[in-house]
């Protein structure tokens, strides 16, 4: 395709460079910045000076460079020694115990301590035999004060009242027995016996379900603006309108611009193209998949609904006639039939659907589905559950990461991977994201962000577990599941970014191993999450999983 490019010379082609610094002898300019992310509240200058980002690490980790996060722009002036801030996969501790081994997380070197977010306040915590807070429905539903902790409620089936309890953050307090229930064990110690369980346990003083208060708390004006889509606008005095950042690499400098959209790359170091091409240059997402060729004029391109790439439909049909099937009412374009098949088991057997393990462990995929441009899950109850266990697990990366934001646009990276906010800068559209979570006893445990691109390739950028639950195997038992998962959709790599510290550890103890140079194909081709300081790890899933374990993902999921 890039020789294809090449050959075109239709006008010259188009350069620019950005840069990045940080230092104590050098000012944070906002004028600088071109471009910028339109979210609803940006933090003041003074603020963000005060309080520079900075991440967490395991209390084992020393000898720390002081590190921060910055941009500038290279105008006509020099540039200043770029200073990047260490990015991070921190593991949770793994024990001598291969079976206790946990996983890692993904965060940003702490300028003066060694410690993780929260670090000194859960050891105190500990000491006063206090338990931090549980990472549930009912947790949340309290701190938003949708609903008041001690809040009476009473399951009713039908006309009848059956059981009275009260909420807090624990469970609810059965008010004949005493006893402390999880939401679903509450409900059948009162003899429910409805799959739709928070329809049927009611908040007493407003004679409203839980499943109304969980709506309410997801349309909260708070909680929502974390899932706008984020429109990266340039300024009026703007020279140009391209992105800061290389596509593969998230890093800035001498920059190769589309000639179509807002995408920028390093076209030696990340493309392996000797020189520019001359004439019009088209990156991977403005063209078709199948020849390469961009949408001219009385010309246009579909995009599949499940990799995200473009494609002529002639070219679409010379490689898969379509059949039609009257029994089947399609959802979405798909380029092939590989995408139409993951999209199709995703739908069917996976998303918002929990997922049984062994000793009473639970995982489910979820997604945001509001904007309707992903899976839409029909069903009003599910997908009520699949957004409030979305908020939650959104509240656990939270308390396990200091917040990241996008040093060229500002957006908070983890929420909008989170919640697969879309944007109209290629790099930062998390369109696709899914959020994997393990669970048990209600409790979110571990939760991971994964997105898939077809049967070649998927990503896993950020992996979290609640403090409580590190050392004991958690993450990895949710890594398990993941891979389950992806063999089920006959995915054939996961894709991760690692700084140099912890890269040892997902080779040795996960079965990772570097992405050779150059970069294959499919990572060129596909927009996976980066960060500047990171490396990429890749593991290779149908022959790093046993015989057994592959059968296994075979029956994993049941059809209906």
């Amino acid at each position: 395709m890039i020789e294809k490019m090449a050959g075109r010379s239709r006008k010259q082609k188009k350069q620019r460079s950005s840069s990045c610094s940080w230092s104590s002898e050098s000012s944070y300019s906002m004028s600088d910045l071109h471009y910028g992310a339109k979210l609803p509240q940006k933090k003041a200058k003074k603020e963000f000076l005060a309080n520079p980002i900075t991440g967490y690490l395991t209390e084992d980790d020393t000898n720390l460079d002081s590190s921060s996060m910055g941009r500038s722009k290279k105008r006509n002036r020099p540039s200043k020694k770029e200073q990047y801030a260490k990015l991070e996969i921190v593991k949770d501790e793994v024990s001598s115990s291969e079976d206790d081994q946990d996983s890692a997380v993904l965060s940003k070197k702490r300028p003066t301590c060694g410690r993780r977010k929260g670090a000194d306040k859960g050891k105190k915590g500990n000491e006063n035999g206090q338990r931090s807070k549980r990472a549930t429905i009912l947790s949340w539903l309290i701190d938003c004060d949708v609903i008041q902790e001690n809040a009476e409620v009473v399951v009713i089936e039908g006309e009848t009242r059956k059981k009275q309890g009260k909420i807090n953050k624990d469970g609810i307090l059965c008010c004949c027995c005493y006893n402390v229930f999880t939401v679903a064990d509450f409900y059948k110690h009162a003899g429910g016996k409805s799959s739709k369980l928070y329809e049927k346990i009611f908040i007493a003083e407003t004679c409203s379900p839980l499943l109304s208060s969980m709506v309410q708390a997801w349309n909260l004006p708070e909680e929502h603006k974390f899932r706008q889509f984020n429109l990266i606008e340039t300024k009026e005095d703007a020279s140009d309108t391209y992105d800061d950042a290389c596509m593969i690499c998230a890093d800035g400098g001498d920059l190769m611009c589309c000639d179509k959209c807002s995408s920028t790359y390093h076209h030696e170091k990340c493309l392996g193209m000797k020189e520019i091409p001359k004439g019009s240059w088209y990156c991977t997402f403005c063209v078709c998949k199948f020849c390469g060729d961009p949408a001219y004029e009385n010309d246009y391109l579909l995009k599949c609904s499940q990799c995200d790439k473009q494609y002529h439909w002639e070219c679409h049909l010379a490689r898969e006639p379509v059949s039609i099937d009257i029994n089947h009412i399609p959802q979405g374009t798909f380029c092939d039939h590989s995408c139409n098949e993951i999209y199709d088991k995703l739908e069917r057997h996976i998303l918002g659907v929990e997922h049984e393990l062994e000793r009473s462990y639970k995982w489910a995929l979820l997604q945001n589905t509001d904007d309707g441009s992903g899976i839409n899950i029909e069903d009003h109850y599910q997908r009520t559950v699949c957004h409030s266990k979305l908020v939650v697990a959104r509240r656990l990366m939270e308390d396990c990461f200091e917040q990241i934001i996008d040093r060229h646009t500002r957006i908070d990276v983890v929420k909008s991977v989170v919640y697969n906010c879309g944007s109209n800068f290629s790099r930062v559209n998390f369109k696709g994201f899914y959020t994997a979570i393990l669970e048990k006893d209600e409790e979110i445990i571990s939760a991971a962000t994964i997105r898939i691109h077809g049967t070649k390739l998927a990503e896993m950028p950020f992996i979290a577990t609640n403090k409580e639950y590190r050392r004991k195997g958690m993450c990895k038992k949710l890594l398990v599941a993941i891979e389950s998962a992806l063999c089920y959709l006959k995915v054939e790599k996961l894709v991760i970014p690692s700084v140099s510290e912890r890269i040892g550890t997902w080779i040795e103890n996960y079965g990772f191993r570097l992405v050779s140079s150059p970069l294959p194909k499919e990572i060129k081709m596909h927009n996976t999450l980066m960060f500047h300081d990171s490396k990429r790890l890749q593991k290779h899933l149908p022959s790093a999983l046993s015989r057994t374990y592959r059968a296994n993902s075979r029956d994993f999921f049941h059809p209906n």
